[in-house]
């Protein structure tokens, strides 16, 4: 990839070379890739998060996140880690360009008072605007919405190997409703919807759904893990913002379907799932892992069973809500 002019690329098909490359295997082509993107395109969300997917080591992932949360929050960028080997040597001259030239206007001064009411009315604004910052400030929401990239997604689900012990998961038998339900509200009108990349806080877990493709239905098997119905894997951001070593709460999160059902996560099919398609790919830490304090955002996937004739609808997080479809 010839690593010249920003505006002589076409970004799009370079993110789908890379993202197609990161797919089949060839991690090193798709590196590369999204290093070169990163120097032409830094503000582009989607090249740092292609390249936290692919990155070789903890400290090229942890950057890339942080460089794509600066884009999202527009905060100013932190300095980019760039390996020598991937560096073009170009060499870019800047000539300075001209100052103009100075004009002077010979203004006569104002009379005193009204110096005076321009001044009053100056302060006047600056108390306001201080005003109105000091309420944004307190008025902040406990949920904060910032879009940060997923450090791995599912993507293609790869062959699994035929030696392993299969997991035999219970058919889900669904508890019977009440006897009037109430009707379920249409996504449209749930008050308690979150928006994809809005991170909701719970007990110091920052946790979110990234993006709408995060969640997945895969029927029948998946590798050794076998359901009579539906497999949802959903893969979240998760951060361990306490001061201790965790592990996140096994019934925090749900899945509600059309008919207001929820249905917990399998247990231990997180770490099964893992330990078959591969830590950094497919996700950092399993649901069962501890965090260690102060753990910074990882992948986690989630395994949910639905019966075939249920529809996900909603993920849950406590009392906060994505709509799924």
């Amino acid at each position: 990839m010839n690593v010249g002019d920003e505006a002589a690329i076409d970004l799009e098909l370079w993110l789908t070379r890379g993202a197609l490359a990161a797919r089949r295997g060839d991690l090193v082509t798709s590196r590369r890739i999204f290093r070169a993107l990163s120097r032409l395109a830094p503000t582009d969300r989607r090249v740092w998060i292609g390249l936290a997917r692919v990155a070789e080591s903890v400290a090229e992932r942890t950057e890339a996140l942080q460089r794509a949360e600066c884009t999202t929050a527009h905060l100013p960028l932190p300095p980019v880690l760039l390996r020598t080997e991937d560096v073009s040597a170009t060499t870019v001259s800047v000539a300075p360009s001209p100052l103009p030239a100075p004009v002077v206007t010979a203004t006569q001064p104002a009379p005193l008072p009204y110096r005076s009411w321009w001044w009053l009315a100056l302060l006047l604004v600056i108390l306001g605007l201080l005003a109105v910052w000091w309420l944004t400030r307190v008025s902040v929401p406990e949920t904060v919405s910032v879009a940060l990239p997923t450090v791995s997604a599912i993507g293609p689900l790869p062959t699994p190997p035929t030696d392993g012990a299969v997991v035999a998961v219970p058919a889900i038998t669904p508890s019977p409703l009440p006897p009037t339900p109430s009707p379920v509200p249409s996504p449209s009108s749930a008050p308690d919807a979150r928006n994809f990349g809005q991170f909701v806080i719970h007990e110091n877990w920052h946790i979110a759904l990234l993006r709408p493709e995060d969640a997945v239905i895969v029927d029948g098997e998946l590798g050794t893990i076998r359901a009579s119905g539906h497999v949802l894997i959903v893969l979240l951001a998760v951060s361990n913002e306490a001061p201790v070593e965790r592990a996140l709460p096994p019934n925090l999160f749900a899945v509600e379907d059309e008919m207001g059902q929820r249905y917990y996560p399998l247990p231990g099919t997180s770490t099964d799932y893992l330990e078959q398609f591969g830590r950094g790919m497919y996700g950092d830490l399993a649901l069962e892992d501890r965090f260690t304090p102060q753990s910074g955002l990882r992948s986690v996937p989630v395994l949910f069973a639905l019966p075939r004739n249920r529809i996900p609808l909603r993920l849950w997080v406590g009392d906060d809500a994505w709509l799924l479809r």
